[in-house]
């Protein structure tokens, strides 16, 4: 940690040192190499920054940063190439190419970004999608009214020239969809997440303020004040790299994140409001307002947001539904389950079986491995209790490591066989637990039933009946030694 710690430092010192002094010399008469010089140093270390974070902490997945290296590299080669085009003629023909090797940085960068998305948060993450989508429609509302517009209206300015700048506030508007995506899924939060997203925003901000100074400029600027919040972006990407932390970055977390956040839902409002304020703003202004272009938006947006809404709802029924540790079914959905079932079965005189299953000596799983490691128990066991029963069949988690199955239309024969292919799919193959393979063996209690009446009185097809039922037999099982299947009312078979 100590040769972490010196390397950040002696980062910050040049960084710091490269800002102020660029700002000094760009009060000064000084040559325009000798301006420029300090900000050369940041963005040629930059790469190499990243390239010894990596090396140095040798993260699972490398693609990413080897990929944000990359990037840099092309973004170093750009702005030298754009240094010596300004110093040898001193006008930007555009397109230059240095613009080739800005473009080829910016498709790095975003696959970068895309590689640790979909590294963080596999699969299809839909929420974060339609925020993105949001937000990104919202700021190319902005990047058309107040950019584009105004570079493609310039009669003045050749054809490649427009279409050269124009791509600009496209690609930062792809990076800011990805960097959105990124902040809005899942995966570990920490210092290098932040570091990351604060470079990409400080850098699309200095490109929205460069690009707004050349148009009321009228030409290419090149203001100390934007290089030093450049070199500052660029420092920010750099410590990112070189943290300890990128060695788990791209890992997912097992906490979900609150899908309807106060940040998440103060963004989006933002985002939304957005275009009625610009049409606002452009009134005020005398300006005539695209009212096609802000009627869209609007439009698209309300449709984004309503599906939305129409995935919280789904989202909200979900978890009311299933347990947030195994995917399981809850106790509640259960009980109601089994209620529904109940009545089917004394309707149709059809059987109805339960059973449930409780983890052998799980306290000692606990103890000796840490509730981590119990919680991976009961999510494996979960796993094995899912893909081994039928279709139709409700799965759920009655509580610590209770778990419940009811099968409807199953006689009391084929309950018992199945009662005992679960206790075989968890006892049979050990469950993998760090490096140690753990063997877990689970008691199975079963209840069949239907109607009739049972040896005490009650209706075989009620739920309490069934659940005492099966409760008793699941203690016989455990009283007979563990790692057995009992159906109630016959002798626990020896095994």
């Amino acid at each position: 940690m100590g040769r972490d710690r010196w390397a950040g430092t002696a980062w910050l010192v040049v960084l710091a040192g490269c800002v102020v002094l660029r700002i000094i010399l760009g009060a000064s008469e000084s040559d325009l190499l000798v301006t420029v010089a300090p900000y050369m140093v940041i963005t040629i270390a930059t790469p190499f920054v990243i390239l010894y974070g990596t090396v140095r902490h040798r993260p699972p997945h490398r693609a990413g940063w080897f990929l944000l290296f990359a990037a840099q590299v092309f973004y170093a080669l750009a702005d030298s190439l754009a240094v010596a085009d300004d110093y040898l003629s001193g006008e930007f023909l555009e397109p230059t190419p240095a613009d080739l090797l800005y473009f080829t940085y910016y498709l790095l960068f975003a696959t970068a970004i895309l590689v640790f998305i979909r590294r963080r948060t596999p699969g299809w993450d839909g929420p974060s999608v339609i925020d993105a989508l949001v937000i990104a429609i919202s700021a190319g509302l902005l990047s058309w009214i107040y950019v584009l517009q105004p570079l493609t209206s310039d009669s003045e300015l050749p054809l490649n020239a427009k279409l050269t700048q124009s791509a600009y506030p496209v690609l930062d508007l792809m990076l800011l969809i990805l960097a959105v995506r990124l902040v809005m899924g899942a995966g570990t939060r920490g210092p290098v997440l932040y570091l990351l997203l604060s470079s990409m925003t400080l850098m699309l901000g200095v490109d929205a303020a460069y690009l707004a100074t050349a148009i009321a400029d009228g030409g290419a600027v090149s203001e100390a004040y934007l290089d030093a919040f450049w070199m500052l972006s660029l420092g920010l990407l750099g410590l990112a790299g070189m943290h300890p932390g990128i060695r788990h970055f791209d890992r997912r977390t097992d906490t979900a994140l609150p899908d309807a956040s106060p940040a998440r839902l103060g963004a989006l409002a933002v985002a939304v409001l957005m275009a009625p304020g610009v049409q606002f703003i452009e009134w005020l202004r005398g300006s005539p307002p695209s009212v096609p272009l802000i009627s869209g938006a609007c439009t698209v947006m309300f449709l984004l947001v309503l599906a939305r809404m129409s995935g919280l709802v789904a989202a909200q029924r979900r978890a009311a539904i299933t347990d947030g540790l195994t995917g399981l079914r809850t106790r509640r959905y259960f009980a109601e389950a089994l209620s529904a079932e109940s009545r089917r079965s004394l309707r149709s005189g059809q059987g109805l079986g339960l059973l449930i299953i409780d983890v052998d000596h799980f306290k000692k799983i606990n103890d000796g491995y840490g509730h981590p490691a119990g919680d991976q128990v009961l999510r494996e066991v979960a796993r094995r209790l899912s893909s081994a029963t039928r279709a139709g069949s409700v799965v759920a988690r009655y509580g610590g490591e209770e778990f419940v199955v009811l099968a409807p239309h199953t006689a009391a024969d084929e309950l018992y066989a199945l009662a005992e292919r679960l206790r075989s799919e968890i006892a049979d193959l050990p469950i993998a637990i760090d490096d140690d393979l753990l063997s877990v063996t689970v008691s199975v209690g079963a209840a069949a039933g239907g109607p009739g009446r049972g040896p005490s009185g009650g209706v075989c097809g009620e739920p309490e009946f069934l659940l005492r039922t099966a409760d008793e037999a699941l203690y016989a099982a455990k009283a007979a030694g563990r790692n057995r299947s009992v159906l109630a009312g016959t002798t626990p078979v020896p095994h």
